[in-house]
């Protein structure tokens, strides 16, 4: 049997709606953005907009074995009507579908985002540079650690074979905070910090002294060191500030 899933966000006196879609599809346009606190392209009477998922105090997600039609070109009716919310809700059971994981490399990227993230910190950076290399085992483990953060993983840490690309964004994923040291210009190094952008981690920006940013990064705020002991004062701060505003 056919099943449809439909939400509903709340943010003040205003209600938005999504309905008719499949699990996975409500998955990555209502919920994952939700709990990220992302903004997405959708259309408003026929119109594009934006819609900040940040604003939104809460989210509904109801289910029907029935297609819910529009009324005059407006969302189905059904969705404002509270006893019927009520009666076909599905919220829990729809993130406890979403959480079930068969473990390992198979869990999706989407269960990852709706799980409580590790108390720990991911590194994005180029790893095959002596200057780096450094860096990371003299500033940037010590630094997360004494910061109360109870791990720090760099990809060519993971021991596990199979796919590399999938066990970076798993562990991003997984991570409460991503630091991104983009020294290098590495084109994979970008990627993973647009991936933990879209996921709505918390990431610090780094680069060496005398580097360039790209220009679609250019407006964030970014570490710029050119001594190790520079890069532990900057960072501490940094990420001290980060971790007061996540706990209160």
């Amino acid at each position: 049997m056919t099943v449809w899933y439909h939400a509903t966000a709340y943010y003040g006196d205003k209600m938005r709606h999504w309905w008719n879609r499949s699990r996975d599809e409500l998955a990555t346009d209502v919920v994952v953005p939700f709990v990220s606190k992302q903004i997405h392209l959708l259309k408003r009477n026929g119109i594009h907009s934006f819609f900040n998922f940040g604003m939104a105090e809460y989210i509904t997600v109801v289910k029907t074995s029935y297609r819910l039609r529009m009324i005059d070109g407006k969302a189905p009716r059904q969705l404002s009507d509270s006893t019927f919310v009520a009666q076909n809700s599905a919220t829990d059971e729809f993130l406890s579908e979403m959480k079930r994981s068969s473990g390992g490399s198979a869990r999706s990227i989407v269960e990852q985002a709706l799980t409580p993230p590790d108390n720990k910190a991911f590194v994005v950076m180029k790893f095959s540079d002596a200057v780096l290399n450094s860096a990371y085992k003299r500033v940037y483990r010590p630094v997360c650690l004494a910061c109360g953060l109870e791990d720090v993983v760099r990809v060519d840490e993971i021991q596990n074979s199979g796919n590399v690309s999938l066990q970076i964004l798993e562990n991003m994923a997984r991570s409460k905070v991503v630091i991104a040291d983009l020294s290098g210009e590495r084109p994979n190094c970008y990627y993973e910090a647009g991936y933990a952008h879209a996921l709505g981690k918390p990431i610090i920006f780094c680069i060496r002294m005398g580097e360039t940013v790209h220009f679609d990064l250019a407006p964030y705020r970014f570490i710029e060191w050119e001594t190790e002991d520079m890069l532990e004062d900057r960072l501490r701060s940094r990420l001290e500030a980060m971790m007061s505003q996540r706990d209160s």
